[in-house]
């Protein structure tokens, strides 16, 4: 039954005996083959509680660090920055800041329609003092036009296709051979940071602006221009002199997940938080690096530690300390966690290359879908084809039921009140859901469950199977009785247990504890009452004020705080350059287009699941190549090299294109402000009508040239898949939503739309991971969807 829909395969039990039959199945697996060899992969929309239990009952239980979830495709570029410069995840700053700053950088964020309300907050700000803005993108965007909108003469556009690391360099060049008195005083640098002498010689050495826009003409041909990049230095020098002379402000930066989806997307962060560094740009309000998530509980997904060696807390597996901490806040069998710090698994998409191998034997899916995943037809599907499948899901004909051994139906987050979430500040929250389960008759549908109570549920009937003594690693009672009559768990007890182990580290919440114990007022109440606590709030007197706005720099001082100005073992922050070479672009490139090739040569010609399967089986694995990824990561270059000199030969045609299989277009997959992830909000009649199907945009000179009109249906095609979509050509589009431009050469489609036509594959035509690229960041993890080649096929 596997790769189609077929209700008749699948037979109706309770949820006692799928649990039965998961939790023997399961067992018998890890007996057998160790518990690395079963994955899961989670997801930045469960609750707190929720994930704090799946990662226990991977890494505690199962013994397996094979634990993944969609945050590792959306932040963990950002993540693995911010462990690597500040040593700790997450923003160190606040919303409030906005209104602040003297200065708004945007790197490959759209906000508008990512995040509409932070862009409308930074619209208002500029509109109200007129500071200058800066967006990096490839697109003109609404984002861009905008800002352009509150005023053109201080809006700024830098319109690179991965060019980000380059021009940041050359921003701190220019600042530091013009605008000195920008540059924190050497004494400053020494005190609080450490590898900034190295950073500030190669930059001096390699990125002048001239020779940035000269080693970048092969992708950018010059849109960047030397009087841009040194018109912004000198903005962002003088901001950062003025915020710090009166105390607050300078320059605030924001990054979305189109910075982090690259395969060099932690040097992306770093080389951010390198020249917020170099010039003072953090430790007061008004400043700072601020990410932007793209899920309700990214934040909480990475904190709770559900992702390939991490611990609870920002720490890592190989914290033997820290590992023996949550061993015991988990009440595991002593040392039982350093079973799973022995066991490897790299990151996502080398999970599902592990599962092609034969590596991985079984995975759940929880609150996720497959097709978020890159190289969807020729490895995450004939993975999926190969694994005992365990999926929770709210929809019956959802793509991970394609795959599904055995299915628990869950409840949404509006059929249950109770579970912390944290968004993008640092701030946790109280999910108050409806609590009622009803339909729209009023009927009662309480058959499914919580997320959290079916984790905790297998996680106890696996446990049994291990010889595990569950009721002592998990003894949660089902406490909550509705007025149906039925029982759940309580999330609150749950996240009580999570307040407690966060004791000692960088997050520390335990300052709840003391106001539960001396004011009587309940964790979740006081979420309520404050409207969320930003985390740290490790004292009685921070928790009651509502947490920490802001860190590092003396900014979250507490007695007994476990690290200096920063959390790296010598309280420092780390420099580092990161270098932009594009000598060994072609011949890098040619070897990562290999992969997937000939398994997309199948797919084109539509041939079975089992000859894909068995091709799929037998190509090669960038496991098994990681120093390609590592090369490609340190020169920053991309995944994919269109064909760019039939590009420029302007008598080819896209009929030359097919014939000569050739790929004369840059595509980048983003999002679109209408439809949420992969696009439920199809099935509403306002978004529906809104962003009705799939569309690719076009620039205007390249339409005209290869005979595309606007509204007209092409396919998409890349080495590894297809996808069809509709012509849209500009912002006078006929086709919606027609807000943003692209340059020439390059294409675009949002992957919100991917099976908002239908799920399932005989049907599905607007798949856009089908044509997406494997190759990920071998530190953070996340694949690059923004740098494909394709060509466009008429049909």
């Amino acid at each position: 039954s596997k790769g189609r829909f077929d209700d008749s395969v699948f037979r109706r039990v309770s949820y006692e005996e799928a649990e039965e039959i998961v939790a023997e199945k399961i067992a018998a697996i890890v007996k057998k083959y160790g518990g690395n060899s079963v994955g899961l992969s989670g997801s930045g929309q469960l609750t707190m509680e929720a994930q704090w239990i799946e990662n226990l009952l991977m890494k505690g239980i199962l013994t397996s660090n094979s634990i993944e979830a969609n945050a590792r495709m959306c932040m963990t570029s950002a993540v693995t920055g911010y462990f690597a410069t500040y040593g700790s995840d997450t923003p160190p700053t606040s919303y409030d800041d906005i209104e602040m700053a003297d200065f708004i950088t945007f790197w490959g964020h759209n906000a508008r329609e990512a995040h509409p309300v932070l862009f409308w907050r930074v619209a208002d700000h500029k509109k109200k003092t007129d500071i200058p803005t800066l967006v990096s993108d490839p697109r003109r965007t609404g984002t861009v036009t905008g800002l352009e909108d509150v005023n053109p003469r201080n809006s700024y556009h830098f319109q690179t296709i991965n060019g980000d690391i380059s021009y940041l360099n050359a921003i701190a060049h220019v600042i530091l051979t013009k605008y000195p008195e920008a540059v924190m005083p050497e004494k400053w640098l020494d005190e609080n940071t450490t590898g900034w002498r190295e950073y500030v010689a190669g930059i001096k050495a390699r990125y002048a602006p001239k020779q940035v826009v000269e080693r970048l003409k092969i992708i950018d041909q010059g849109r960047v221009t030397v009087e841009q990049i040194e018109q912004i230095a000198k903005i962002w020098a003088e901001a950062s002199i003025k915020g710090r002379k009166r105390g607050k402000g300078g320059v605030l930066t924001f990054w979305g997940i189109g910075y982090n989806q690259m395969i060099h997307g932690q040097h992306n962060t770093i080389s951010i938080i390198n020249l917020h560094l170099l010039t003072g740009n953090l430790g007061r309000p008004g400043c700072g690096t601020h990410s932007q998530t793209g899920q309700p509980n990214a934040m909480s997904e990475r904190l709770m530690g559900g992702l390939t060696g991490r611990l609870p807390f920002n720490k890592g597996l190989n914290d033997e300390k820290w590992r023996g901490w949550i061993n015991k806040c988990w009440r595991l069998p002593e040392g039982r966690l350093n079973i799973t710090a022995s066991e490897k698994n790299p990151m996502a998409i080398g999970m599902m290359e592990r599962a092609l191998k034969g590596d991985l034997k079984a995975m759940f899916w929880m609150y996720t879908t497959h097709i978020h995943l890159p190289d969807v037809q020729t490895l995450i599907r004939p993975a999926m084809m190969k694994t005992f499948t365990v999926v929770q899901d709210i929809y019956r004909h959802a793509p991970n039921l394609l795959y599904a051994d055995v299915v628990f139906p869950a409840i949404t987050w509006g059929e249950w009140s109770g579970g912390v979430y944290i968004q993008s500040e640092r701030r946790l929250y109280v999910n108050d859901g409806v609590g009622v389960g009803r339909n729209a008759k009023g009927e009662v549908l309480m058959e499914a469950r919580p997320d959290m109570d079916l984790a905790i549920d297998k996680a106890k009937s696996i446990g049994r199977k291990l010889g595990l003594d569950v009721d002592k690693i998990l003894p949660y009672k089902k406490t909550i009785t509705n007025k149906y009559g039925q029982k759940f768990y309580d999330p609150e007890e749950v996240f009580r247990d999570i307040v407690r182990a966060s004791k000692g580290s960088d997050a520390d919440l335990t300052g709840m504890l003391e106001v539960e114990q001396k004011d009587g007022v309940s964790l979740y109440e006081q979420l309520r009452r404050l409207r969320g606590i930003q985390w740290p709030a490790p004292t009685y007197e921070i928790a009651k004020k509502g947490g920490t706005p802001r860190r590092y720099l003396g900014q979250e001082n507490w007695q007994g705080k476990p690290y200096g100005n920063f959390p790296k073992p010598d309280g420092k922050a780390h420099f580092k350059l990161c270098e932009q070479n594009y000598d060994t672009l072609k011949e890098t490139c040619a070897k990562l287009m290999a992969f997937g090739e000939d398994v997309g040569k199948l797919v084109h010609k539509g041939a079975s699941n089992k000859e894909i399967l068995a091709a799929a089986e037998k190509q090669p694995f960038l496991v098994d190549h990681l120093a390609l990824l590592v090369h490609a990561r340190d020169n920053a270059l991309v995944p994919e090299l269109p064909d760019l000199d039939f590009f420029r030969d302007e008598s080819k045609s896209l009929e030359d294109a097919k014939k000569e299989n050739k790929y004369p277009f840059w595509l980048g997959l983003g999002i679109v402000y209408e439809h949420f992830h992969t696009s439920k909000t199809i099935r509403g009649a306002t978004t529906l009508k809104l962003v009705p199907e799939q569309y690719v945009e076009v620039n205007e000179e390249d339409a005209e040239r290869y005979g595309l009109e606007d509204g007209e249906k092409v396919r998409v095609v890349t080495r590894r898949g297809s996808f069809e979509a509709r012509v849209s050509i500009g912002t006078d589009s006929l086709v919606k939503p027609a807000r943003s431009e692209v340059p020439p050469g390059y294409l675009f489609s949002p992957w919100n739309l991917s099976v908002a036509d239908s799920a399932d594959p005989k049907k599905n035509r607007w798949l856009v991971n089908a044509v997406s690229h494997r190759a990920w960041d071998p530190v953070s993890g996340q694949a690059d969807y923004k740098k494909l080649a394709a060509r466009i096929e008429k049909i």
